[in-house]
């Protein structure tokens, strides 16, 4: 076994607990990058593990192997299988994919069929960012920017999550959008967060989308373009996202383009509502006031009926 791949067996087995089961949908997505004050001393083998015979030569990458086992992964934690899953991703970081070591990381952080310990997690998502993982850097990026129990350090976070950002990752590209648009640890560019959100979106990423919306609409960085603004959040509501059906629901309320609607303004407003969108229910009541009992009840069945696309 890698030198590395032995020492994240370590951390899981020091990690590993008899309780918390908690699923978290959060597992498979965002997440990473950062600097600490004082990095963390790499953990050791257990004598009781070394003397089961755990360490062993150097495994070969194998592209395939590691890329299967962590499909595995992620169909064993749909299934709530999680020692499967933390065998399967402990297997393609033994492989050779990084990001085996990241979603062992995202496991013990959340508690999800271990027992939850950042610290672990953080050394986890280390060992996957120093073998190149996107999601490892961008998870210890958003650490060093929020402070996550190291001192907060915008610079550091910045250059974890723009450095995922040119791995084409979808979360950094947004996160790293979104330091340019604020000017934290970057210098402020508004043509760059653009570019970098346009990138996100074009792989479906929600936050890229709305805030694609949200800037074509008010021309920030861009030309004004309502056109835009409404393509952007049609793709964002067509995936269920309270945000893009509430914002939806404007246009068709405005009208503008597009056309005036208040039946479709109704069946966003509501779609939105029931996703907790703290806005949509007034919004639901003023449009309601102004329908039929029978659009009304005709927006109602539409909402009923209505499915999100993945």
């Amino acid at each position: 076994m890698p030198k590395t791949a032995f020492c994240v067996f370590a951390v899981l087995l020091a990690a590993i607990g008899s309780g918390a089961v908690k699923a978290d949908p959060a597992l498979r997505r965002e997440t990473p990058p950062a600097a600490t004050d004082k990095p963390l001393p790499p953990p050791q083998m257990t004598p009781s593990a070394a003397s089961k015979g755990e360490q062993k030569s150097e495994q070969t990458p194998d592209p395939a192997k590691a890329a299967q086992a962590i499909k595995d992964g992620l169909r064993a934690l749909d299934q709530k299988a999680y020692q499967k899953a933390l065998s399967a991703f402990t297997e393609a970081f033994n492989f050779g994919e990084p990001e085996g070591a990241f979603y062992l990381g995202r496991m013990v952080e959340l508690g999800v069929g271990v027992q939850a310990d950042f610290e672990k997690a953080r050394v986890l998502y280390r060992s996957a960012a120093d073998k190149g993982s996107a999601k490892a850097m961008n998870r210890l990026g958003l650490m060093a920017w929020r402070g996550e129990s190291q001192l907060q350090d915008y610079k550091a976070a910045g250059e974890l999550i723009c450095k995922a950002a040119d791995k084409g990752d979808a979360d950094a590209l947004f996160n790293c959008g979104g330091l340019y648009a604020e000017g934290k640890g970057v210098d402020k560019n508004m043509a760059k967060a653009i570019s970098l959100y346009e990138r996100a979106a074009s792989q479906g990423h929600i936050g890229a989308l709305n805030a694609l919306g949200f800037a074509y609409a008010n021309g920030v960085g861009v030309t004004a373009d309502p056109v835009k603004a409404r393509a952007a959040f049609e793709r964002s509501a067509a995936k269920g996202n309270p945000v893009g059906l509430y914002e939806l629901g404007a246009a068709y309320e405005k009208g503008g383009p597009p056309p005036r609607d208040l039946g479709k303004a109704h069946l966003y407003y509501n779609l939105a509502a029931a996703r907790r969108h703290p806005d949509a229910p007034s919004a639901l009541q003023r449009v309601s006031a102004l329908m039929t009992a029978d659009e009304i009840a005709g927006a109602q069945a539409a909402a009923k009926a209505w499915k999100a696309t993945p």
